[in-house]
């Protein structure tokens, strides 16, 4: 069943009649929607509890556990993609997700499923109807192998037998024709995936329609939206359609221009422009820009001549080297503003994101904010969800009113895991790019690295997706004619899943170019596989569809399967 709009009456105020569950995806968007309406639920005094989930196998365990208990159940960014099954019958299940499209089963439950959804996103995602793709008619065949039996029992001429045959054959008919009809109708429905606007944002526009607004949680809010983001997940059209049109009565609110008194132990939230360069505020400028996208792409870093290039780039910036080498926050303010806006120049950047400040402490941006806790939550996967979850929820408020040690933890983070991963990140597309490891197979390119990565990297989604984008993007830059193809890459994986490799696939630069939902058929194509080739052992726990986990055995055939897959189309 289908929430549309009306969330407070027809979520908040059905849910807080009995204790809830919030079952939460380990990805920040949810643990900021988490930290959103388990604000709301203390203000009106009601039991809740948390339960961080990693995959689908949890969903499924967490769902068996609470088999004897009466609740409302609110699931944030998981749920959405498979039908929910086991539910407790006393229990209705809430799901604010923002992966799409739903699953149809889910989203005709008559009684105890109730998705969230806007009704502006229901052109695009084209729900069929319930007669087109729901089999009302389950007992018609045993009805009908009933009706035959009785009818040969039965006295009547043979014109009349005859008859009866003739409509059971027809009837036979119609529902193999509605069959064909009804799997053409799934497949284009699930053709692509992509992601919706922000669970954490749909929550704090529920906080403003019960008036309990606050800076807190509108940077809750930011901190969400800017890691779908940083996470490659939306557009940056898409994420500035956000600011724009959902986040602007914050904005107004909560970030006025003109304060006509600054107290300094207050908190302050602004909205400004801002450098799509990771962590350069944390670090050196030099730094920060060899392992950036753009400016690695640009001048080609990873090659012999990389590092004359960006001096060179630098000097025709007019930026001088002993600039760029200093911390960034040891440079004047007036050296700052004039080293961004020719960056931004140079960049022809249109983002801008959310600041927070907080009395004399360094003013922090989201995006890095996102980038840090997502690290956090993510890596190690040795360490239990619910451990990383409740490490990544005190990073997030720490960042505006922690304790000096919290905050510490934060800059910790920033300085040397952060920095860290985007080191091993360009490393490993200069490896790939330097030693040609991406071959063409067909209709798409390949990678596959053969060394393991320190920190269980491979296992994280935001690794994996700026990894993926940052070599293809590498890729293409490197000759012409590269940006027609999508790009599969394999990680091998080390402790208790040795022997399992991760594979994720990003669509083709011209597709993405032209699609600011950045939608993807990966996640179907490697379903595809799964159908075509039983056999094969697959693990396709993610709630991202295009994430799977492979047997490192069967590596051969499930490449085989995909390649004449997408020959052939994901149809």
């Amino acid at each position: 069943m289908l929430i549309k709009d009306n969330f407070r009456y027809e979520f908040y105020d059905v849910i807080k009649k009995q204790s809830v569950v919030l079952v939460v995806s380990t990805d920040l968007d949810a643990l900021c929607a988490a930290l959103v309406l388990s604000h709301l639920l203390k203000c009106d005094d009601i039991a809740y509890t948390i339960v961080a989930v990693d995959g689908w196998q949890d969903v499924e365990r967490t769902f068996s556990e609470l088999q004897d208990q009466k609740t409302s159940i609110v699931m944030l960014n998981c749920g959405a993609g498979r039908p929910i099954t086991n539910i407790p019958d006393d229990s209705t299940v809430f799901i604010v997700d923002s992966h799409r499209p739903f699953h149809h089963e889910n989203v005709f439950d008559p009684s105890q499923i109730r998705l969230i959804v806007d009704s502006s996103e229901l052109n695009d995602l084209s729900i069929p109807e319930p007669r087109q793709v729901m089999d009302y008619g389950s007992g018609d065949d045993d009805d009908d192998e009933g009706s035959e039996v009785d009818a040969e029992s039965e006295e009547g001429t043979y014109e009349s037998r005859l008859e009866r045959v003739r409509r059971r054959a027809i009837k036979k008919e119609e529902k193999k024709l509605w069959e064909r009809r009804r799997q053409d109708i799934l497949w284009r429905y699930y053709e692509t995936s992509w992601h919706s606007v922000p669970s954490s944002m749909r929550l704090l526009e529920l906080a403003a329609s019960l008036n309990r607004t606050s800076a807190e949680l509108m940077w809750f809010a930011a901190v969400g939206l800017n890691s779908q983001f940083v996470d490659r997940l939306i557009s940056i059209e898409a994420y500035t359609a956000v600011c724009i049109d959902r986040m602007r009565p914050f904005i107004h609110k909560f970030s006025p221009r003109n304060i006509a008194t600054k107290v300094d132990d207050s908190l302050r939230i602004s909205f400004e422009k801002e450098l799509p360069i990771a962590l350069y505020a944390h670090w050196d400028l030099y730094s920060a820009m060899m392992v950036d996208e753009y400016f690695s792409i640009k001048t080609k870093n990873w090659t012999q001549k990389g590092d004359l290039n960006i001096r060179h780039l630098l000097a025709s910036l007019g930026i001088t080297l002993s600039e760029t080498k200093q911390k960034f926050e040891a440079l004047s303010t007036e050296q700052r503003k004039t080293l961004t806006a020719i960056l931004e120049k140079e960049m022809s950047s249109a983002f801008a994101t959310f600041f927070v400040h907080l009395g004399y402490s360094c003013k922090l941006n989201a995006a890095d904010v996102a980038r840090a806790v997502i690290l956090r939550l993510e890596v190690p996967q040795s360490t239990k969800a619910m451990d990383r979850f409740v490490t990544g929820a005190m990073l997030v408020k720490a960042s505006i009113a922690g304790t000096k040690q919290q905050r510490t933890h934060i800059n910790y983070t920033f300085e040397k895991m952060y920095q860290r991963m985007l080191g091993v990140l360009w490393k490993s597309v200069a490896s790939a790019i330097n030693q040609s490891e991406i071959l063409p197979t067909g209709p798409f390119y390949l990678y596959t690295c053969s060394r393991s990565l320190d920190e269980d990297l491979a296992a994280s989604r935001h690794f994996l997706f700026n990894f993926s984008s940052f070599l293809l993007r590498a890729f293409a830059a490197s000759r012409k004619g590269r940006s027609g193809k999508p790009l599969v890459v394999t990680f091998p994986l080390g402790g208790d899943r040795s022997g399992w490799i991760v594979v994720t696939g990003v669509m083709p630069l011209a597709t993405v170019y032209e699609d600011t939902h950045l939608k993807t058929c990966m996640g179907r194509a490697f379903e595809r596989v799964k159908k075509m080739a039983p056999k094969v052992q697959i693990n396709a726990d993610y709630f991202d569809s295009d994430v799977i986990l492979l047997k490192s055995e069967d590596r051969a055939r499930f490449f085989d399967c995909l390649q004449s897959i997408l020959e052939t189309g994901v149809h």
